[in-house]
């Protein structure tokens, strides 16, 4: 039982009781910030493509197509 009661079990339980005084006021506070209310954010909207910080294409550049790419010869 000895293996259960390591040094880091006591400095948790020794922690616990002085920022809180007991294990039951603990207990408490745990279930008090489980139990309010969750804090909804709205939803983020992206803007529209093509907007005006959209990245333009250098003048006198082929624009990219979505053709397959070459075939390796050889």
């Amino acid at each position: 039982m000895t293996d259960l009661m390591g040094s880091p079990v006591r400095e948790l339980l020794a922690q616990v009781l002085a920022r809180y005084g007991s294990i039951d006021v603990f207990i408490a506070r745990l279930h008090a910030l489980l139990d309010t209310p969750t804090v909804e954010r709205p939803v983020a909207v992206a803007p529209a493509a093509g907007g005006r910080h959209r990245l333009a294409e250098p003048a006198g550049t082929v624009p990219m197509t979505t053709a397959a790419p070459p075939r390796p010869s050889g």
